[in-house]
């Protein structure tokens, strides 16, 4: 369930209509700038709803520009932009349209007619709450409660992690949305698994938590990764059975996310040929919510690699395509395969997102670097010959 609303407004009386008129439906997130807004949509790409975006913003780049970040942000072409403005010009009307925006709002904006208009394009871009748990099995977890409950969750666990390293939000979003797309490619091409779209959802959801038992680990064994030497090796591979146990002995009625919780924190490491930690398991004795999510891992690492070839899917596939057996199964391949055009829009945003956050980086430093200089400091371009420069090169 998106439940999430963005308003990017350098207004603040604006932004504090955007709450009132929304609060109680969702949850309003709010950004006076353009770089906090960027920041707001990755941290939140998984809920937000829709995006509403006044075009004059007054400080950094304009609201065109920031729209057309967005669509190039991991797993957000698809989230709907609004744009906002005080003059409907005809030409702005059009340039945005073609950008991709659904649709304009012109201030001030009216209560009922905006809050009416906004759910009408959120409701048809997502469905409605009951279309959206049309799935869910009886007396399982319907997915707007399990979004929730992940959404809350993320939030503590990203809170820990982005102290030590600040784009690990940004991975744990990558990671859903290419767990999302193997789950769903495996659902339809082998039914005979049992994977429901519904379980496909659930588990791109857990895999925001296949790091979580890092968190009892110290510092240094996590910063060292798995292929420090012993015996901090097994020490940083104990993270898996440390997350497992986290998510053991939930509520019943949060079942079956607390399981695939715990398969994916637990196995998110496991080699198909039953290799790497935790020992025992091997082949499909491995929960397929695991190997899913230890796929869309291998995927993502493997992208990075070959971040600056011309086809990086082409380079993945192959890659992946060589280790059937023993990092992954044949049908697993098979799914990565049928999910190409998904993972080729992840991958490419993979490095227009590392380049647009790099010119973000270099444009604030440069925005607070700089200092409007004083009129008072500014030379006399009146002074003339009296000037003292003009009179030090006379006198030399």
């Amino acid at each position: 369930m998106r439940n999430s609303l963005l308003i990017i407004d350098d207004s603040e009386l604006d932004r504090a209509i955007f709450n009132e008129i929304f609060k109680k439906d969702y949850r309003v997130l709010r950004a006076a700038t353009a770089y906090e807004g960027l920041d707001q949509v990755r941290k939140n790409v998984m809920d937000l709803a829709v995006v509403v975006l006044d075009i004059c913003l007054q400080r950094g780049p304009s609201g065109f520009s920031v729209l057309e970040r967005i669509h190039k942000l991991e797993g957000c072409s698809k989230i709907p932009v609004i744009l906002l403005t005080a003059e409907p010009e005809p030409q702005w009307v059009y340039r945005g349209v073609e950008m991709g925006a659904v649709d304009f709002l012109v201030k001030p904006l009216a209560p009922i007619a905006t809050q009416t208009r906004i759910k009408a394009i959120i409701e048809q871009h997502w469905g409605t709450e009951e279309e959206q748990d049309a799935d869910t099995p009886p007396g399982k977890i319907s997915l707007q409660q399990a979004e929730l409950l992940t959404q809350r969750w993320q939030k503590k666990f990203l809170s820990f992690c982005q102290n030590h390293d600040t784009a690990f939000p940004s991975y744990i979003q990558r990671l859903r949305i290419i767990t999302s797309a193997l789950s769903n490619a495996y659902s339809e091409l082998f039914p005979e698994s049992g994977l429901l779209p519904y379980d496909a959802k659930l588990i791109s959801m857990a895999a925001g938590f296949a790091e979580v038992g890092q968190l009892g680990l110290p510092d240094e064994i996590v910063w060292a990764g798995p292929d420090q030497p012993e015996p901090g090796r097994t020490q940083f591979f104990l993270h898996t059975k440390l997350g497992g146990e986290f998510f053991k002995g939930g509520p019943d009625e949060w079942e079956p996310l607390m399981t695939y919780c715990s398969e994916v924190a637990t196995y998110h490491h496991k080699n198909y040929d039953g290799t790497s930690f935790p020992s025992g398991l091997a082949r499909d004795e491995i929960p397929l919510s695991a190997q899913l999510v230890h796929t869309a891992m291998v995927c993502s690492d493997l992208a990075d690699r070959y971040e600056n070839e011309p086809d990086v899917f082409k380079m993945v596939y192959r890659a992946l395509s060589l280790r059937v057996g023993r990092t992954l199964s044949p049908n697993m391949l098979k799914a990565v395969d049928a999910s190409r055009k998904p993972l080729e829009n992840v991958f490419r945003t993979m490095h227009l997102q590392k380049r647009v956050e790099d010119v973000e980086k270099k444009m604030q430093v440069r925005e607070a670097l700089t200092v409007r200089q004083d009129p008072k400091d500014q030379p006399d371009k009146s002074a003339g010959k009296n000037s003292l420069f003009y009179s030090r090169r006379k006198r030399s």
